[in-house]
């Protein structure tokens, strides 16, 4: 009976102790979504649908520089470090990105800063990009 109750208590302590981290992983879990599928319109040229990730304290650049984008085609992508800041619910993203303009066919690979917050918006908190579109010179 002793040895039954020890390993409901143990069970239901486990339990608790998963639960309370729940959220902080899903946080994080919801940050690697985003950048991912953020990258993923990069490398897929849809720099409109990446816009969405934009903040809304961004988003008439961003656009902005979507619509200067419109020639350039993304050959490749690759995330070279995240430094992620769980306390202060921010992130830095280091992304190279290599890619060439319609107008010249040469191979270009520049360093892209993404800067992310995890910001409430209309009552739901949610990772916002807060660096605009790089410039693809």
């Amino acid at each position: 009976m002793k040895n039954k109750i020890r390993i409901i208590f143990w069970s239901m302590l486990a339990a608790i102790a998963l639960s309370a981290c729940m959220p902080a992983m899903s946080v994080r879990v919801e940050f690697d979504d985003s950048i991912n599928k953020y990258n993923k319109f990069l490398s897929s040229q849809s720099f409109d649908a990446a816009g969405f990730f934009a903040s809304e304290s961004i988003a008439k650049e961003f656009s902005a520089r979507v619509k200067a984008a419109k020639n350039i085609k993304v050959v490749d992508r690759r995330i070279l470090r995240i430094q992620y800041d769980e306390e202060n619910g921010t992130a830095q993203v280091e992304v190279e990105i290599d890619y060439y303009s319609l107008s010249s066919y040469r191979m270009k690979t520049l360093l892209d800063l993404q800067k992310w917050a995890y910001v409430t918006e209309n009552g739901f908190k949610r990772w916002r990009l807060m660096s605009l579109l790089p410039e693809f010179l």
